[in-house]
Parts: C-alpha cells; structure tokens; sequence
C-alpha cells in the first residue's frame, strides 16, 4: 500500500537528474506510506512512491522494473491473486527479482500491454513507464477502491494518489471550480472525474489512461457482465458463501499483523465470522462506540466478538474527541467530503493501527445487496402515491412536518420528514434528494449572484454525473427501468460508494497510515450479485434479505435479524453545542459576505431553524462547513 505520483513532459524532453521535485512531491502524501521513499527520473518521466509495506517487505521496494529496466512502476494498492499471477510470468518465461505483487505487474504488461488489466484482482492505481514506446500508461482498480488524480500544466502531465502531490508541483494551480460546487452541495461530495479544483482531474474507476506522443486518451476497461440470473435462493445462498469466502481468504494473505472493524452490523459481523475460520491464532477486531446512545453500537460488535471469540477492542468517540479529529484530518484532506462518519473512520484507523497494519471492513454490502432503508422507502412509496393529492397536501405533509424535531440517530421524525420532501420526484431525483443536502432546484436561493453568473447550466440530475463522454462502469441509463429498485442500487454503488464511501475509506486510513481491504468488492462477487433477482436482496420489509440467510449460519439472531442503523455520529446535536465555535467561525455574516459565493440570508435562515429546533438542519450545515473548511484552507 502506498502514495504514487510523477510528471512527464509531454514534449518528451529529458528531464535530467534533478530529484528535488518529485522527492517534494512523495513527502506531500509520506502519510500513505511512512516506511519508504522511492523515486526514479527515466527520460522524460519521474516517477515517486511512499510505501507502507505489507507484502515482501525485504524486496518490495519501488519503482520496480522489467528484466531490461525499459519499463517501471510504481504502484499503490494490492493485488490478492499475486502468486498464481507470478506462476503465470515465470512460465511465460520471466525471472522474478522480488516476491511482491507489484513486479508481476510489469511482465504481464510486457506480456499482453493494456490487456494486463485483465488478469488482476485487487485495489489498485498504479503508473507504468514505458520507454521503447515513449508511453505512461495509468490504470484504477474496477471499483475504484484507490485513488488517482491528473493535470496537465505548462506541457507536463502530472499526476498523484491525492490532490495535494500534484499542488506541490509549482505547475499546479488551486483555483475553485465553480462548476463543480453544485455537484458538492447536491451530493455532499465530488464525483468523478471532476474535483473541486480547477483543471484537476480524477480517473474514473475501471478506466485506464495512456500519455503518448503528447496525448491523452482514456478508456474503460471493464464493464460487469450483468443479465439477470433466475438463480433458486438456496443456490444463491451457496454461491454467495463460496465467493465471500474466497474474496475473504485472499484478503487474509499479509506479512503483517491483520484485523477486522467489527460494526456489530450484518456485513463487518459476516467478514468477521467467516475471516475466523481463516485465520490461524486470535483474530483482532475493532470497534468505536458513542456517548450517544441513540448512535451507539458497540454493544452489537461486542456481542459478536464474543460470539466468534475475537481479541476485540472498543474506542469511544466523544465529541472532544470529534473535534480533534477533525482538527487533523482538514490537515489532510483535499476536498470537503460531507459525510461526517468520516470523523470516528479516522478515529478507529489510529488506534487500530497501533495494533495491525491491514484491516478488513465491510463497505459495499448495502449497495450490492440492498441494505439501505432508503430502498424499503422506494419499493413501498406507492402507497404514498396511491393517497389522494389533496389529502396528501392539504393534511398529511403539513401534519408531518409539525413532528417535534429529534436530533437522535434516524429519529422517527427525521425519517418521515425527509420521505415526504421528496416523494413526489422521479426516483433517481428523490434517491439523490434523500441522500444529499441541497438539491439543484433549491440551490438558487444558497449561491451567491456572482457564482450562477459564472456557473455552466445544471438543470437536471443527469447533469451532476455528466462526465466528458465517460461511461461509469455500472451506472444506469437514466430512463428507469422498471425495476425501480435495481436501478438505484447500481446508481449508489457507481457513485455513491465510489465517490464518497471508498473516498472516505481511503482517506481516513491511510491518513493513519493502515490498508483496509474491503472483501465485498472482490469483482467475480460485485458481478454475482448484480445478476441476482432483486427479490433476493429485498424481500418484503427485510432488507439484505440473502446476506442475512447466510449470516444466520455463522451469527446470533441478534445481530442478523436487527435493523441497519449506520454508522454515523451526533452532529445534529454537537452542530449546537461542542461544534458551535467553528460553525460561528466558518459560517458568520462578515465571513460569508467577504467570501462571496453564498448568500447569507439564506445560510442564516438554517442557522436558526436548527438552533431554535424548528427544523433539523443538519445535513446542510455540515456540507456548508466542510466546504467552508476546504475554502478557508486553500484561498482564504
């Protein structure tokens, strides 16, 4: 696991032998690997990792190269299927100068070029050097678990895991994209391939990217082979085992110490369970819990840990703690990400990693498997529908919304009030409004005159994903189909999970310096469960029906029969209290006025229905502060 980045002049004019750059450009992201520093200058390339070992920690060491040194790479992420894969280049005919899985990389790109990708299962971002075709070529995993990002600046293409590797190159400008702030506050995140600053690019998961002769050309590389499978239910139970099972056991492979984040929740509890009987000796899971009961469940991943008899430890998240935390992590991140779970994620990667160095965790089974309460809100919402407008209008929304406000964890209040504000949309729009903060119509009355001036027209939702002519590897058409239900969950995991979860994921741990690996993700287990009959997934008012069958083979019915609550923390309730200095500090009227991108009437009107507990606020307020954050951080 590591932080890669580079340059490369397009003009293919020598670089030299100066290191002061690139070595500048590996110290802006040492945090994603702290044990070592390569870097290598090869004509008019430089190429530069930090790494954080985890396989072959005496040879592994980067940029790598081919028998005849024309071809290097540096590489961030792990491939799991490694070892069949060198069985594979040694017949082939290649000598293997380390036992990592970065080097069989190289030879199967001398062996099959671009088609490489093919053959590799595993989280990766990685760049490849190729001096007798004068070629960079880049490529990002399926899912996109690992991140990377390019510019082009003064004729030089530039390129890192984060943003702030291609800002210490002095080419790279932070300037705000105004186009893509609307995305933001609809979203509560960026989604590829934009980012928030000006003329910095994100690569596309399942894409890759090829500099040559001064061009850049980019290309998707896979797409899951989706039909719906008329698949028996005990069949699909077998199936479902065999493949986590196998994606778990590859997982597990590590030369240093390895655990599990233990949620109590049905996927972390199900990774767990079966990692146990993979593992030999104790395995270590993790836990954080709350002061806030209502957001708490420490007690589930207790249970669980007892159960399976784990060497489990639990952190407790408080609000001080919150603070610090946040402290640290705008020191780190390059982008505002309005997910606040992000906070107890970083929190429990430090102290995991005073234990391990790899952690298994469970992102990825509530969009491939249908456990967010928002589909039960989908499959049932023709009730809703069936009800008399004017009743519907006149007596219930008013009546709803009168519901005395609740700042706890998905209070009965928050639930109904969020459904009716965006009952009457089409379903990607009311999925995306009940997911997000502010929606494209609403945004008029929060942006400053000057930004909608200069903004490029966003009318609709299809435009929020409107990528260059880009295809995201399972995004939907946006015409529904008539499965409802199917379509939202492949739009969640082609930009919810991708953009923010794995985003989230990736930044808070290895801001830590720990590799998490998520076992769900395992392609051959995301094309399974793309096929499965919807049915499977939802099943009257049970969600994640099939994982829940199978957890009910290796968990309490305790934990496999309770309701999803999600990971999330109090911020509702700390955005008043504990939080109040920064929220006065990033979001007053001099502040908000000076700045001049949002209208303050409007922000103070929030303001004041969340503190006087008129309205529940805090999704809007926590995306305003985190993009006051970012703002403050690179233009103040």
């Amino acid at each position: 696991m590591c932080g890669i980045t580079g340059y490369l002049n397009l003009n293919k004019e020598p670089l030299g032998t100066d290191t002061a750059l690139i070595a500048k450009m590996c110290g802006s992201i040492e945090h994603r690997g702290p044990d070592e520093e390569g870097i290598k200058i090869i004509g008019p390339s430089a190429l530069g990792m930090t790494r954080l070992s985890i396989i072959d920690l005496a040879t592994g060491q980067q940029p790598i190269t081919n028998e005849d040194g024309s071809i290097w790479i540096v590489f961030n992420g792990e491939i799991y299927n490694y070892q069949e894969l060198q069985d594979r280049v040694i017949k082939n005919g290649h000598k293997l100068a380390t036992k990592s899985d970065t080097e069989t990389i190289v030879h199967l790109y001398e062996d099959y070029g671009v088609d490489c990708l093919q053959y590799l299962e595993g989280m990766f971002a990685f760049a490849i050097w190729d001096s007798n075709k004068q070629r960079l070529f880049i490529a990002r995993d399926r899912m996109g678990e690992k991140p990377l990002h390019w510019t082009i600046s003064n004729n030089q293409f530039i390129f890192g895991s984060e943003i702030k590797a291609i800002l210490a190159h002095p080419g790279a400008k932070a300037e705000l994209n105004e186009d893509v702030l609307q995305q933001y506050l609809a979203l509560e995140y960026v989604p590829a391939p934009f980012s928030l600053f000006k003329g910095i690019h994100k690569l596309l998961p399942a894409h890759y990217l090829i500099v040559e002769d001064g061009q850049i050309n980019t290309k998707n590389y896979w797409q899951p082979d989706v039909k719906q499978n008329d698949i028996a239910e005990e069949e699909a139970l077998k199936q479902a085992e065999e493949l986590l099972s196998r994606s778990i056991q590859l997982r597990l492979i590590s030369d240093v110490p390895l655990g599990v984040f233990l949620s109590g929740g049905i996927d972390s509890s199900l990774i767990a369970a079966l990692a146990k009987k993979n593992v030999s000796g104790n395995l270590k899971t993790f836990s954080i819990g709350f002061t806030d009961k209502s957001f708490d469940e420490s007690n589930h991943a207790k249970t669980v840990a007892n159960y399976l008899g784990t060497e489990h430890q639990c952190f407790e998240f408080d609000p001080h703690t919150a603070l610090a935390t946040m402290t640290e992590l705008w020191q780190i991140l390059d982008e505002p990400i309005a997910d606040a779970s992000i906070l107890p994620t970083y929190c429990l990667s430090k102290m995991t990693k005073q234990n391990v160095t790899v952690a298994l965790a469970g992102e990825g089974g509530d969009e491939l498997f249908g456990g967010y309460p928002t589909y039960l809100a989908h499959k049932y919402i023709s009730v809703w529908e069936k009800l008399p407008q004017a009743l519907r209008k006149n007596l219930l929304v008013p009546a709803f919304n009168k519901l005395p406000v609740s700042l706890n964890n998905l209070s009965l209040d928050y639930k109904i009030k969020r459904f009716i504000w965006a009952a009457d949309n089409p379903p990607i729009e009311r999925h995306l409004q009940w997911m997000g903060s502010f929606p494209i119509k609403n945004q008029a009355e929060l942006l400053s005159a000057g930004i909608k001036e200069r903004q490029r027209n966003i009318s609709s939702v299809k435009d929020l994903f409107s990528n260059n002519g880009y295809q995201r590897a399972i995004m939907p058409a946006f015409n529904t189909s008539s499965d409802v239900l199917e379509t939202i969950m492949r739009l969640d995991l082609s930009t919810y999970l991708a953009d923010n979860l794995l985003v989230k994921s990736d930044r808070a741990s290895m801001a830590a310096s720990l590799e998490v690996r998520l076992p769900f993700l395992a392609y051959p287990l995301v094309e399974f469960a793309l096929n499965l009959p919807t049915n499977l997934k939802i099943k009257t008012l049970t969600t994640k029906y099939l994982l829940r069958k199978l957890a009910g083979k290796h968990l309490p019915e305790s934990i496999t029969q309770r309701p999803k609550k999600g990971f999330g923390i109090p911020v509702g309730k700390w955005l008043k209290n504990e939080f109040k200095p920064v929220v006065n500090e990033l979001l007053n009227e001099p502040f908000i006025k000076r700045q001049g991108i949002f209208q303050w009437q409007y922000i103070n009107s929030l303001l004041d229905e969340h503190n006087l507990n008129v309205a529940d606020r805090r999704k809007e307020l926590w995306t305003l502060l985190m993009f006051q954050w970012w703002w403050q951080k690179y233009f103040a």
